[in-house]
């Protein structure tokens, strides 16, 4: 079977997004359909600092968090020059350095879902720091009146609510063959 390419893969291609959206499930599995490496922020964080975000975030908080976050997204961005799928944490394109980077050198897609949605799928993980000990769907919805404006600066915004990994994954590799010579928005 033949790997799908996008024609424009001069780039990395960013996975943006509310916790809960599916960018580390649709990163994985986009990669692997278009021959490209799988990069999940997260992990590399773990990997990082040696022990779960919600054990950093406890320890240590979101404010220095999000350092650390900004600090390994850099590294990774310089690192992998073309042809990965790289899945940013929730609140990862807040970070305006990450934002213009991410602007600047990738792709970027914003993986959009319906609220009610998204408040279903955390409540089915205990691993969300900023879930802890709140009401998901006021919490969510605080969340996105906050990112909601950041996450539609990406390239592509693609509503994920009802579709499975395979239907996005034709729609997105559609959408980026469209789009070859002019990177337009939405």
């Amino acid at each position: 079977m033949s790997k799908l390419r996008p024609s424009n893969n001069n780039n990395n291609i960013v996975l943006v997004g509310h916790m809960g959206s599916g960018k580390s499930a649709l990163g994985s599995y986009l990669a692997k359909k278009m021959g490209y490496t799988f990069v999940d922020v997260d992990e590399a964080i773990v990997n990082f600092i040696g022990m779960t975000i919600n054990e950093f975030f406890l320890s240590h908080g979101e404010k220095k968090f999000r350092v650390i976050e900004e600090n390994v997204i850099s590294e990774i961005l310089d690192k992998e020059k073309n042809n990965s799928i790289i899945a940013f944490g929730g609140g990862a394109f807040q970070s305006q350095k990450t934002r213009f980077k991410v602007i600047k050198l990738c792709t970027s897609i914003w993986l959009k879902c319906d609220l009610k949605v998204l408040a279903l799928r955390c409540s089915r993980k205990k691993n969300r720091p900023l879930l802890q000990n709140k009401d998901i769907n006021i919490t969510l919805r605080e969340l996105n009146k906050i990112r909601a404006e950041n996450f539609s600066k990406s390239d592509y915004v693609f509503d994920v609510t009802k579709k499975t990994k395979s239907k996005l994954t034709k729609e997105i590799i559609d959408k980026l063959n469209i789009n070859e010579n002019n990177k337009t928005k939405k």
